[in-house]
């Protein structure tokens, strides 16, 4: 080929080329586009379903009276009634099903998207406590927190058997009866035939709650009391008395409203400020102090805290 029809095909591929760079850009923005517009539904699709894992419940104490538990008649363990089975029945249905499945077999709807799953009593394996009644009260007694089950600990005690008995007589393979021995572990651990008082719990986050309040009350008092005194040392006579008597006034007052029982009377104040003397702010004279001038400001504290 010469030189000259070289170059016109070379002249040819390049017109050619130049003429359809054009149409391969906006082949390439519309493909740029495309993806960027459905990025949402592609990154979506490319994650595998996330289920919610239950073992990082936190359980807090539920707040419950003080309370007498009647004792269980031994005959509802060794020999359930079917009025006992009936109101197990009732009570699983109520409180269990939901997260157990009305069969019992961990697949309630509710426990649908818990990690691990709901006990499915109908298994034998993977239990947390066990499957015998004792282990199955103390589940019921104290919750299982890292696994999303609740304590129905408030329930009746006979009501929690009713549960118990409904479960290990409908859904569980081969559940032995309990013997005189059972029975005994069972009272050792949680006197169920012989009843037993609770006291009363308050959760966590309320018994904080609380003492924060507490706290804040007590800074309220102390800085109202720091004004009174800094306010009145000069023209009254037991504030003036209580000044001389304390290193730091602040570390005093601090002292007292943090520990209330010197109001009990003088002795008890003179009695308490003597046994923390070297941290509590006052001075050793107050030990040696006028009883009619101990009186003095011993009533004005109390009026003032």
């Amino acid at each position: 080929m010469s030189e000259k029809k070289m170059r016109k095909c070379d002249n040819y591929a390049f017109t050619l080329l130049a003429s359809s760079y054009p149409y391969l850009l906006i082949v390439l923005v519309g493909i740029g586009a495309y993806y960027a517009f459905n990025m949402g539904k592609i990154y979506q699709n490319s994650l595998p379903a996330r289920l919610f894992d239950s073992s990082y419940i936190v359980k807090d104490y539920p707040i419950a009276e003080p309370k007498v538990v009647k004792a269980v008649d031994e005959a509802m363990l060794k020999n359930p009634t079917p009025q006992l089975i009936a109101l197990g029945k009732e009570k699983f249905n109520t409180l269990c099903a939901a997260c157990h499945g009305a069969d019992g077999k961990g697949d309630g709807a509710a426990g649908a998207a818990m990690n691990p799953k709901p006990r499915n009593f109908h298994s034998n394996e993977g239990w947390t406590n066990g499957p015998d009644f004792l282990n199955m009260w103390k589940t019921l007694q104290e919750g299982i927190p890292s696994k999303g089950m609740a304590a129905y600990g408030v329930l009746p005690a006979e009501e929690r058997v009713a549960m118990i008995q409904y479960i290990r007589t409908t859904f569980m393979q081969n559940a032995e009866k309990l013997t005189d021995a059972d029975i005994k572990k069972l009272d050792d651990q949680y006197q169920i035939t012989k009843g037993n008082s609770q006291p009363g719990t308050i959760p966590v986050s309320g018994a904080i709650a609380r003492i924060t309040k507490e706290n804040d009350e007590n800074a309220k008092k102390l800085a109202s009391a720091i004004s009174a005194l800094e306010k009145n040392v000069k023209n009254d006579e037991g504030a003036n008395l209580f000044y001389h008597s304390v290193v730091d006034y602040k570390t005093a007052l601090s002292f007292l409203v943090e520990n209330q029982s010197w109001k009990d009377g003088k002795d008890a104040f003179v009695k308490m400020v003597n046994k923390n003397i070297d941290v509590n702010g006052f001075k050793y004279k107050l030990l040696t102090m006028d009883d009619n001038d101990l009186e003095k400001m011993f009533s004005w504290l109390k009026a003032l805290l």
